[in-house]
């Protein structure tokens, strides 16, 4: 039997569109039992491809982007959904603040530090606010802009891994697909899980002496780590090609980290205050 998409008013035969993909919605689709089943459809979906995904990307480094962008799509989360997931879990569960610092952390940052006390002690002046007051309101608008400047990590990443790997000759999307399926283990291994192994110790040390003594020492060692099973799986060339490349990539989300994200999420809030 035809059918003809109420959204393209393209002739079909069968559930589908074969033009845009809509289904043909019948008077059963408007009963609450479909509604039941579409949203049991949704949790035992959810359900199966979350898990695999962790468990890909926790335990089999680099399988997934290099799944992702053979074709084989269906059985994981989307990448950039599942970064956008642990965005959401980080911001609603902030026990390491590593990627929305406070304003006293900025003071004492390598390099720049001297230049944002300069800029925090005039717009203060300004302001006619304290530093304790002038931080609270620092901290409300960094919380919310971090939102959007999370998604920086992504080409952040990308960027050296493509000036690493150009002879690999890979579409710039299969370099973006690697970078988020690192920095989503870095928010899913250090921010969110590494917390909840750690969370006794929290509860008796100060988190900013944790972070500072024991956070940046062991994300140094994982993210290496990860980095270099993951790119030797993605690109697929010999160890010694990937060791040092590893070693670079490291160190590049770093310094990128530390010397781009972090100062242009200080200035644009800055610019907001």
């Amino acid at each position: 039997m035809a059918n003809v998409c109420k959204n393209c008013e393209t002739v079909f035969e069968g559930k589908f569109c074969n033009n845009c993909g809509q289904k043909h919605y019948s008077e059963h689709d408007k009963n609450f039992g479909h509604i039941v089943e579409e949203a049991l459809h949704f949790v035992t979906h959810l359900e199966g491809t979350l898990p695999r995904t962790v468990k890909t990307i926790l335990l089999k480094p680099g399988k997934l982007s290099q799944d992702y962008c053979f074709g084989i799509r269906k059985k994981y989360y989307k990448p950039i959904s599942f970064f956008l997931l642990l965005v959401v879990l980080y911001l609603l569960f902030p026990i390491f603040t590593g990627l929305n610092q406070p304003l006293a952390a900025y003071n004492g940052m390598p390099v720049v530090g001297p230049t944002f006390q300069s800029q925090i002690e005039a717009k203060m002046s300004l302001l006619h606010l304290s530093f304790e007051d002038f931080s609270m309101e620092f901290h409300h608008k960094s919380e919310k802009l971090s939102k959007i400047f999370l998604f920086l990590l992504i080409p952040l990443t990308a960027l050296p891994l493509k000036l690493l790997f150009f002879r690999s000759k890979r579409p710039l999307f299969d370099h973006f697909i690697m970078a988020t399926e690192l920095c989503s283990f870095i928010l899913l291994v250090l921010f969110l899980l590494l917390p909840i192994v750690i969370l006794p110790a929290i509860r008796l040390i100060n988190v900013n002496r944790i972070q500072d003594d024991f956070l940046l020492p062991v994300a140094a060692i994982l993210i290496f780590t990860f980095s270099f099973i993951a790119i030797k799986r993605f690109y697929d060339q010999k160890w010694y090609w990937i060791l040092p490349k590893a070693i670079l990539l490291t160190g590049s989300v770093a310094v990128l980290s530390q010397f781009v994200y972090k100062p242009l999420l200080f200035e644009i809030t800055m610019l907001f205050l």
